[in-house]
């Protein structure tokens, strides 16, 4: 459940299909990111994350399912100016260790990050990956089993 920085209270999220026409409502988001790549892509899943009963998006993620994991191809939380919620970032990431055990691979998250220090610290002391080098982030299968129960139970 995310939390809402100003109550202290708690909601649930859904994840669901993004949608082209979710693009409108993503616009004054990071201009660089183009999410309607992935829209003809089979091999990539990509999801929005609402508040259950909210239909703004918090989150969206862009999955790809590889021979032995889920590779991160894009992850973005709604601009800091609109942010209501903590958390979102990690309840994206449990909804990739998710999908990865669906597929039978216990969790397996990879992506490749920005190489900027406060976010690698983020991805190793908070999320609990391990970072390789070059911005290489992975999550093996007791983080994601934690991330899991943590944010999607």
């Amino acid at each position: 459940m995310l939390l809402h920085i100003r109550s202290g209270e708690h909601y649930p999220v859904s994840f669901l299909q993004l949608q082209p026409y979710d693009l409108n409502q993503m616009q004054d988001w990071n201009e660089a990111l183009d999410w309607s790549i992935y829209f003809g892509d089979r091999s990539v899943e990509v999801y929005k994350m609402v508040i259950r009963g909210n239909p703004v998006i918090q989150g969206a993620i862009a999955l790809e399912r590889r021979e032995d994991h889920v590779w991160v191809q894009l992850i973005e939380s709604i601009p800091i100016q609109r942010k209501e919620f903590s958390w979102i970032g990690l309840h994206l990431l449990a909804f990739a260790c998710k999908r990865s055990s669906e597929f039978g691979f216990e969790g397996a998250v990879a992506l490749q990050s920005k190489i900027r220090p406060t976010l690698l610290q983020y991805y190793t002391n908070v999320v609990g990956a391990s970072h390789f080098g070059g911005g290489l982030i992975v999550i093996n299968e007791a983080v994601a089993k934690r991330l899991i129960m943590l944010y999607l139970s």
